[in-house]
């Protein structure tokens, strides 16, 4: 098995990058709520910056997990790329960071979000700060005017403003000039708004306007149009003319079928998965409607294999419309619970579209990239395990999460062995790699188990001596007291000499596993589930973190 040769800090570095976190525990969520994106979680980061001979390592390493398109949650790499641009140790690691920021925020939204970043972190440091530094400026200036004037009219007005900040307030903080007569046009529409960047351009002779500032004032009225516009039909042939996408969509029009017609045929099926609860609560996919076929059209495997799409996007996807929508956060529920009255029920899923995603599950198994490496995963089938919804995915039980990760990895690898938790250990299940989630859900029949040995696999491998690159044990939740898995895994290592096996234990039902004084590179422990999970164990199968 592939292993860096690094140190512990590189390790808790890459870490962070892949699951939030330098100590190895991934728990799905919000991690903007629950305050990921601090300076102070990644001390790694800060004593390697000390390190002048460590500076190319810190960058290539962000720049190589986003080249590997693994990373669930990029938001990581923008925090990380702006805490080297914020930190005060070396200015070179500073300029590393800079000269990084077109490669690593490519898309508006990240670029904003690194804006956003290093605002914060400049001021949580120990004397706060709130001026741009010459460094930054000029990575704003470099992003702004790497941009074609057409091409920055387009990002301007799909994307105004994230996460609080808007291109307006950047542009003027930065002072970004605009160094050729087309890019003035479009400045001045983000700085001071269509009416008076018209007044500003009939002061000119129109000889003076070239064929692509001609083309910029037409599509900004055409925007100019959209947001102003109360023809919901008119508004359709502008949206449809012009290939706007969501975001360019205005507040009151985001409830016209009509419109949504026409933005359902050029959304991409991972945006309309996205957006699939949001228009059935419209009732936009009633059995008469004109957009269910449109959405099945959409919902094909060219689509699937194109966009790669994992069959735990379409698992909880299903099971959320199946369940109208996403469970309720704890505070959403508070306030439903205490209205004075209820909300109407939301329309009934339609048959036709739920049978089209479960064919889609199906599918996407067989696009699941192998990683080569012999697995061995072990669930508990019991009644809690069968009853209980995950931690943040409750829609999903834990079992049917289990047995997805189990059947993604059996359709892609050639050496995996299946195993359930029994009173007196484990027992190995010969499951048919083609058989459907239903279908291997009823092959693993549900066990009564008392108490679990997370070790049991281990020591059944090395009773067998069977070479397993990566254990996985799948249960509701993990006792401190009980758990015996890293004396296991150690015990294993030893004895086949596999010094870098590998073991991620999964507490499918739990929000948190428990601390300990020092953590084993090569043991990975996941809380919960959500769609991301069997890419986070992909990841850590590859050895990247």
């Amino acid at each position: 098995m592939p292993d860096f040769n690094d140190t512990a800090l590189e390790t808790q570095l890459r870490r962070f990058l892949y699951i939030g976190k330098e100590k190895p525990e991934y728990q799905p969520g919000n991690w903007f709520v629950h305050h990921y994106y601090q300076a102070k979680n990644v001390p790694s980061f800060h004593e390697l910056a000390a390190n002048p001979l460590k500076h190319d390592t810190i960058i290539s390493s962000i720049m190589e997990a986003q080249n590997k398109q693994l990373v669930q949650n990029p938001e990581t790499l923008i925090f990380a790329l702006a805490v080297c641009a914020q930190q005060e140790k070396h200015e070179a690691l500073r300029t590393k960071a800079y000269d990084a920021v077109k490669e690593i925020c490519k898309s508006p939204d990240h670029f904003i979000l690194f804006n956003k970043f290093c605002s914060l972190i400049n001021k949580t440091k120990s004397t706060p700060k709130n001026g741009w530094g010459h460094g930054w400026r000029r990575a704003v200036k470099s992003w702004y005017l790497s941009k074609s004037p057409m091409e920055l009219a387009k990002i301007v007005t799909q994307t105004k403003g994230r996460y609080g900040w808007k291109h307006k307030d950047i542009i003027k903080l930065a002072h970004v000039p605009a160094t050729h007569e087309d890019k003035k046009i479009v400045f001045r529409y983000i700085l001071q708004g269509m009416k008076k960047m018209k007044e500003e351009n009939v002061r000119k002779p129109q000889s003076n306007l070239s064929e692509v500032g001609g083309q910029l004032l037409v599509y900004f009225e055409s925007i100019e149009n959209v947001k102003h516009c109360e023809d919901e039909v008119r508004c359709a042939a502008y949206v449809d003319s012009l290939q706007l996408s969501l975001d360019h969509i205005p507040g009151h029009m985001l409830k016209s079928e009509e419109i949504w017609n026409v933005l359902v045929m050029s959304m991409s099926l991972t945006d309309i998965l996205r957006n699939l609860q949001r228009i059935h609560n419209m009732d936009f996919l009633n059995p008469n409607g004109t957009m269910v076929a449109k959405v099945l059209d959409s919902i094909n495997e060219q689509n699937v294999t194109a966009e790669k799409i994992h069959p735990a996007v379409f698992l909880v996807a299903v099971k959320n419309y199946e369940n109208s929508g996403k469970p309720l956060s704890f505070e959403k529920r508070k306030v439903k619970e205490q209205a004075k009255r209820p909300l109407p029920p939301p329309p009934k899923p339609n048959k036709k579209i739920v049978d089209a995603l479960n064919k889609m599950l199906n599918f996407s198994f067989s696009i699941v990239q192998p990683t080569n490496v012999h697995y061995m995963i072990t669930i508990n089938m019991n009644k809690t395990m069968l009853d209980s919804g995950c931690w943040q995915c409750s829609n999903v039980n834990a079992a049917e999460a289990g047995c997805l990760i189990a059947l993604s990895l059996l359709r892609a690898e050639k050496n995996v062995t299946v195993a359930i938790f029994t009173n007196n250990g484990i027992q190995c299940v010969d499951i048919d790699m083609n058989l459907t989630l239903a279908q291997m859900m009823r092959k693993l029949e549900p066990t009564s188990v008392d108490a679990i040995d997370l070790s049991k696999p281990m020591q059944w491998a090395a009773q067998k001596k069977k070479s397993i690159d990566v254990f996985i044990n799948i249960v509701d939740q993990i006792c401190q007291k009980s758990d015996s898995s890293e004396e296991g895994i150690k015990s294993y290592r030893a004895k086949m000499n596999l010094p870098n096996a590998k073991l991620v234990n999964c507490a499918m039902c739990a929000s948190s596993t428990y601390d300990k004084e020092a953590y084993d590179k090569n043991i990975l422990s996941i809380c919960g589930f959500d769609e991301k999970v069997p890419k986070i164990i992909e990841a850590f199968a590859r050895s990247y973190f």
